[in-house]
């Protein structure tokens, strides 16, 4: 099903007496009911929760209900700290999208067994700007009323300039404009989230170590725009993201404040590189509770080794712990990530496996007659189990 049709599909399905009550619901509506039923439908296959006790891969169903969500990640390791004299920390940062971890193997550098010098180098920093949706991208008119959206972000130094978002074709080919605030907030979020200018990665509210609630996370590819320049220290001009307010209307609106760029203040800005090493390895990680992990690294037989590094998770990072005759080069990860939510006023359909959709529709409209407490929601949820 696409889009639409998942939308027909609950509107009949709630309305399946014609009483109507399909007819009081929007657009929007539907498509947080169906969102939620999309997480809620993960959540139940990755885990055990549902009526057959089988998790992610237990069975060929269980593998197929979640296979379009698998993906591959791989990044380099940042040093973290020497935690005793001869056990080390390396951290990766999970992607953004992360939602469920499958499994997870490091690239490892060793030295004949022997113990293995290094050196400290520092790790690319990463250029960006924090948009705040309610005070960029929002403009009022003159009696001080929020009363329309921007229509374009872009970046700005001296007379270089760049495009950091417009508004899409798509979207305004679903009746978007900027003076339709407040109506279609999430449309225009799925928008710039989905066609960043060249050059320009933009993230909502979390980007690697940084959480920004409410706002857009605009990342500088510094290749792309090498003219980027946070820092004024100097007596440099520096690179600003101005937004365009509406004009279409003839109603004069405030300009948005301009933003100034910023450096990310990584936690952890260096890599330990090996001065010599005999050979890369490519080995299986193996998890430990963070209640372990002590207890573990202290037992000679259990403690880190090269063939399966011990790791722990903690925020969006996995710390791997090492002794000193090995070094953590990269982390490879196999992982669920966050599906794209669904939106019919941007044409965005589910993500998930065709012969889901039918169930995760039974799912919103028993969610929905639930809601508006219809007396069908208990033979809903009964028809809801036989989807499976």
């Amino acid at each position: 099903m696409n889009v639409t049709e998942m939308h027909i599909a609950v509107q009949q399905g709630v309305d399946k007496i014609n009483s109507l009550q399909a007819d009081s619901l929007l657009s929007e509506e539907i498509d947080l009911e169906l969102n939620k039923s999309v997480f809620r439908f993960i959540n139940s296959k990755y885990g055990k929760n549902n009526i057959y006790r089988k998790g992610f891969e237990e069975s060929q169903k269980r593998i197929d209900d979640l296979r379009t969500l698998v993906r591959e990640h791989e990044g380099i390791t940042a040093f973290k700290e020497q935690l005793q004299k001869n056990i080390f920390v390396d951290t990766f940062t999970l992607p953004t999208d992360y939602m469920y971890l499958v499994n997870q193997v490091s690239r490892v550098y060793i030295n004949n067994c022997k113990t293995i010098e290094y050196s400290l180098v520092n790790l690319p920093s990463v250029s960006y700007f924090v948009v705040d949706f309610n005070n960029f991208m929002v403009t009022s008119d003159s009696a001080g009323q929020n009363s329309a959206f921007i229509e374009s972000m872009e970046m700005v130094k001296g007379n270089i300039d760049a495009v950091v978002w417009s508004a899409s074709a798509n979207l305004r080919s679903f009746g978007w404009t900027p003076s339709s605030y407040p109506a279609n907030i999430e449309a225009l979020k799925q928008d710039i989230l989905n066609n960043p200018g060249i050059g320009f990665t933009i993230y909502w509210e979390e980007f690697e170590t940084l959480y920004e609630p409410g706002s857009f996370i605009v990342v500088v590819d510094t290749v792309t725009h090498d003219w980027f320049e946070w820092d004024a220290s100097g007596g440099a001009a520096v690179s600003v993201l101005k937004g365009s307010p509406y004009t279409g209307d003839e109603i004069s609106r405030a300009i948005p404040t301009p933003l100034n760029g910023k450096i990310l203040d990584a936690s952890y800005s260096e890599k330990r590189e090996p001065i010599s090493y005999s050979d890369l390895l490519t080995q299986g990680n193996r998890f430990s509770q963070q209640d372990d992990i002590f207890t573990l690294l202290n037992d000679p037989f259990n403690t880190t080794k090269h063939t399966s590094p011990l790791t722990t998770m903690r925020g969006r990072s996995i710390d791997i712990y090492t002794s000193d005759i090995f070094i953590i080069d990269a982390v490879k990860i196999t992982y669920i990530r966050k599906p794209k939510e669904i939106s019919l006023s941007l044409g965005v359909n589910c993500e998930l496996p065709e012969h889901t959709h039918q169930e995760i529709v039974a799912m919103t409209v028993a969610s929905i007659l639930e809601a508006i407490s219809d007396p069908r929601y208990q033979s809903a949820s009964v028809e809801v189990t036989k989807n499976e």
